[in-house]
């Protein structure tokens, strides 16, 4: 399951999933542009892909490893996230 501090925002959740590599990724809806990384048993990541190849995670990598564009993205779909930052 994603982080629940994101689910909290979508009330129309339909949760997408997709098996790649061993790994769970999920997104809330088909027109969102960012894949979570399910981290089972794991408190604290908060893992995160746009091509569910490069994987971020929101406490190391964001903003900084990031392009702008990647950025607004972020901002758009996470926007209680991103205030953290």
């Amino acid at each position: 399951m994603y982080n629940k501090i994101m689910s909290d925002e979508y009330e129309d959740c339909e949760e997408i999933h997709e098996y790649k590599n061993g790994l769970d990724f999920c997104k809330h809806s088909r027109k969102d542009k960012i894949w979570y990384v399910d981290t089972p048993g794991q408190e604290g990541p908060y893992l995160f892909s746009f091509d569910q190849k490069t994987i971020f995670n929101f406490w190391t990598d964001y903003p900084d490893k990031l392009t702008p564009e990647q950025i607004e993205i972020f901002k758009k779909e996470n926007p209680i996230m991103a205030e953290l930052k």
